[in-house]
């Protein structure tokens, strides 16, 4: 089983993350809120693909970099794309900050990630 959420649903992604540990094979989260502290991120266990827009206001790269460094220092690095020129919800078509580009590429990105991980590459 794999969680992947957008925005909200990202962090619904990085809090199911916590509380299902061992019972998730997959995380995707979508520019959703993240943090860094150790104790939070000991619980995630599945592999995490992480999604963020560089020029997001509401989720701060430094955010996401403590993220993947507190996730890193716990032996469980995660699998972090930083789009540059990107801000939050790019991703979404029906929303003013889309990118067309950015979102094929992480939804390729992020159906290998699952597929490799839930379904063994399959």
């Amino acid at each position: 089983m794999g969680t992947i959420g957008w925005c909200f649903g990202g962090t619904v992604s990085f809090e199911a993350a916590k509380l299902l540990g061992d019972d998730l094979g997959a995380v995707v989260i979508y520019y959703g809120f993240v943090n860094g502290d150790a104790k939070e991120l000991s619980t995630i266990k599945a592999p995490v693909l992480g999604i963020f827009g560089g020029k997001d206001q509401g989720i701060p790269v430094e955010t996401v970099h403590a993220f993947e460094k507190g996730l890193g220092d716990l032996g469980h690095p995660p699998q972090i794309h930083i789009y540059r020129d990107a801000g939050h919800a790019f991703a979404n078509p029906s929303g003013q900050n889309y990118r067309k580009a950015d979102a094929d590429d992480a939804w390729a990105k992020a159906t290998a990630f699952l597929r490799e991980h839930l379904q063994g590459g399959a």
